[in-house]
């Protein structure tokens, strides 16, 4: 259920019966040539929503405003500074939970999100608020099963605009894949910059150093069919977190003691 297509009646009766609500993240970055600028935010939105038909839920829209500092050196993407991301995610939980849902999932869709949500799921650890909050990476934490299953339909090669996201593109909206723009030579390769030169050590650079054009590997091996393949997967998985989430008692009580805890830190 889409949070922005429910009428009054509807809304409260779903945050009644189920009290989970997904916020599908994402930012607005270049996906190569070939790949709209919303490819995160469209992928993961329709995976959380078709989830949502498996395993009742309330979806909101689409969640741009996460962390993509590493692409300030290209047009179309959307920085916003760090506190500020941090505040206006926090803030947008804490509306949902006032709306009255109990349970939270931050699915998310982009993998420069992964290190903010990490950090932003332990800064909220301590607030004293009325929902738990639960964070997942659609494409993660795969066993070596599901991951030889992805392997088969459609390998992952780097996983930026390459064949893997371009075929789940062109599932998800293939009137937006434009593959005629798509001229970098391919296959698309790590150019290794900063590995060359300081081997495991990082730096904010690596991205733009690695693949400055922000596309990876060979997107003309994309297929549709292959797309509506790994879409449905990735649906499936997401319905079972959805499921596991919807049933889990023992977060939310481990949450509340923990809070408890916290309050009373230096009164005895």
């Amino acid at each position: 259920m889409q949070w922005e297509h429910l009428v009054h009646s509807e809304f409260n009766r779903m945050v009644k019966e189920e009290k989970l609500c997904i916020i599908p993240m994402a930012v607005l970055e270049r996906h190569g040539e070939h790949l709209p600028l919303g490819m995160d935010g469209l992928t993961v939105h329709k995976i959380a929503c078709e989830a949502s038909k498996i395993e009742p839920c309330v979806v909101f829209p689409p969640y741009y405003f996460g962390q993509v500092h590493e692409t300030g050196y290209t047009s179309g993407s959307v920085i916003m500074p760090s506190d500020f991301s941090v505040q206006l995610l926090m803030n947008l939980c804490d509306e949902i939970g006032r709306n009255g849902f109990t349970k939270i999932l931050l699915l998310n869709g982009h993998g420069g999100n992964i290190a903010f949500l990490n950090y932003f799921m332990m800064s909220v650890a301590d607030r004293d608020v009325p929902y738990t909050l639960y964070y997942v990476m659609f494409d993660a934490r795969l066993s070596p099963e599901e991951n030889a299953y992805v392997d088969s339909v459609m390998p992952i090669e780097g996983g930026h605009a390459d064949q893997w996201e371009t075929s789940l593109m062109m599932a998800v909206a293939p009137e937006l894949v434009k593959m005629e723009l798509q001229n970098i030579p391919e296959p698309i390769k790590d150019l290794g910059r900063t590995k060359n030169a300081l081997g495991r050590v990082e730096t904010c650079y690596d991205w733009y150093a690695s693949y400055p054009d922000y596309v990876t590997g060979s997107p003309s091996k994309a297929s549709r069919e292959a797309g509506v393949k790994l879409l449905d997967f990735y649906i499936k998985k997401v319905a079972k977190d959805i499921k596991a989430i919807k049933e889990d008692t023992v977060t939310p009580t481990l949450q509340r003691e923990f809070i408890e805890k916290a309050k009373n830190v230096g009164k005895s």
